[in-house]
């Protein structure tokens, strides 16, 4: 399963790279970053026809980017899940714990004794 992942997560860094560069070239409405470094990009390199291309470009880079952050979500998502479920400690089946006895208290005596004081002696 970890070939898996990494081939996922190469293919979604080359399209969130492609995604990106080919979002930085179009036009906007008010002239976008593709103005600040001379024009529109797209309609120069591919002509006017060109920016029907780049915005079906966008959304089918976009569906692959949405499809892939999910695939991959989904297997991490799974890979936790079952590494939490095989890692969890047996639980015994008499888990009360055992009933606790107090100390005996201590016994009094049965009878006062008269502290004896030698020097009232008479």
């Amino acid at each position: 399963m970890g070939i898996f992942r990494g081939i996922v997560l190469v293919v979604l860094v080359i399209d969130t790279v492609a995604l990106c560069g080919l979002i930085l070239i179009q036009r906007g409405k008010g002239g976008g970053l593709a103005g600040a470094f001379g024009g529109g990009g797209v309609e120069q390199a591919f002509g006017t026809r060109a920016t029907t291309l780049a915005q079906k470009a966008t959304a089918v880079l976009g569906g692959i980017y949405l499809v892939l952050s999910v695939v991959l979500g989904l297997s991490l998502g799974m890979g936790h899940a079952g590494a939490a479920a095989t890692t969890r400690p047996e639980i015994p089946e008499n888990t009360m714990p055992e009933k606790a006895t107090l100390p005996a208290a201590p016994s009094a005596p049965a009878a006062p004794v008269a502290p004896s004081n030698p020097g009232n002696a008479k």
